[in-house]
């Protein structure tokens, strides 16, 4: 009987081991390369006094790593009831429950369907918690709206480059626009390599440098590697 060449996947993100093992139970050769890395800010005393003359100001969150900087000053923070709270995904919300905030989430997991479930919400004044590299979305729709707002910087990204051997690899997966970016910064890959994207936002990204773009059906990294699995094995 032939034994099957187990399909070689590049992630652009770190793994947990019951990713690697998922993986491997699909017949998949994982590994995995960080593109970016990630600081979380400490928040000073001038965001919170920011934070707290606006204590009517809904709040946004785009990223888990927004709700951890702001964790450790929760206690400072005004409390309002009534404060109505969004986040793109239901990751970010999670972490926002843990913290006793509950968040509205848009069925789509992106910055655009966000912006169309706050139009219908109509707030006068919102504080978005964001990192250092963000699109353009949820601002110009502030600035189109003539709403007023306050950007409060919760982590910083920043895109490395690690040394990979590109050529061994069947499939490369995207969990983030920064990582697309910092990976064309030094790689180029062949027309038929498959880019498998975690969201629209990636899928967008990647169509800049790659027609080969592949978008997972849900947000996660299984469901990124059942793709993988579909896409190359069938």
């Amino acid at each position: 009987m032939t034994s099957v060449t187990p399909k070689k996947i590049l992630f652009t993100r770190s793994l947990s081991e019951s990713h690697y093992k998922f993986g491997k139970d699909l017949g998949l050769s994982l590994s995995d390369h960080p593109f970016i890395t990630i600081k979380i800010n400490e928040l000073k005393s001038c965001d919170i006094e920011t934070i707290n003359a606006f204590p009517d100001s809904a709040w946004i969150f785009t990223s888990r790593n927004a709700v951890k900087s702001v964790a450790p000053i929760l206690s400072k923070l005004s409390v309002n009831e009534k404060r109505r709270i969004y986040a793109v995904g239901q990751k970010t919300a999670a972490e926002l429950a843990k913290l006793g905030l509950y968040a509205s989430v848009p069925s789509n997991h992106n910055a655009s369907s966000l912006v169309d479930l706050m139009s219908q919400n109509k707030e006068e004044s919102y504080i978005y918690f964001c990192g250092n590299i963000r699109k353009n979305t949820i601002v110009n729709f502030f600035h189109d709206q003539e709403i007023d707002y306050q950007e409060i910087e919760c982590y910083q990204t920043k895109l490395v480059q690690p040394d990979v051997t590109i050529d061994l690899f069947d499939a490369i997966c995207f969990c983030s626009p920064s990582a697309v970016n910092s990976f064309f910064k030094k790689y180029k890959l062949s027309n038929s390599v498959p880019c498998i994207a975690i969201g629209s936002s990636s899928a967008v990204k990647l169509l800049n440098y790659t027609e080969h773009v592949v978008m997972s059906d849900t947000a996660t990294i299984k469901s990124m590697l059942e793709i993988c699995n579909e896409y190359l094995n069938y």
